[in-house]
């Protein structure tokens, strides 16, 4: 279900880590998701659904608020789309690898920003 932005934090804010994870590679599947969490093997994202604890979960907690901003049930491949492609409001930069390489204090708000005009536009397009 597509979120807005604070409908989208704090539904995020609520969930534990495990669940955070489990959310986010439903919509953008568990290679994305070690990417974007920065570690080689999607095995560690089904660790990190149970047991472990991944070392950045700020970032993926993160990603997961912007991924229910982006997706409902019937598009995650858009959302997926827009993590993995070239971003012209990010300066042609890819989402999920402003995510695994930026401090989230440094691209946080940019994201955000870009997310809120790609998920407005979608709106805009539907109504």
């Amino acid at each position: 279900m597509r979120r807005s932005d604070l409908d989208s934090h704090e539904w995020v804010v609520g969930l534990s880590i495990h669940e955070v994870v489990r959310e986010l590679a439903a919509i953008l599947d568990a290679t994305t998701v070690a990417v974007i969490g920065g570690v080689k093997e999607a095995r560690a994202v089904q660790q990190w659904m149970t047991d472990r604890v991944p070392q950045r979960p700020q970032v993926l907690r993160f990603a997961l608020q912007l991924a229910s901003m982006l997706a409902n049930t019937a598009d995650h491949q858009i959302a997926k789309a827009w993590f993995h492609s070239p971003n012209p409001r990010l300066g042609d930069r890819i989402p999920m690898f402003m995510l695994r390489d930026l401090p989230l204090e440094k691209s946080h708000s940019e994201m955000m920003q870009a997310a809120r005009a790609f998920a407005a536009r979608r709106g805009e397009e539907a109504g």
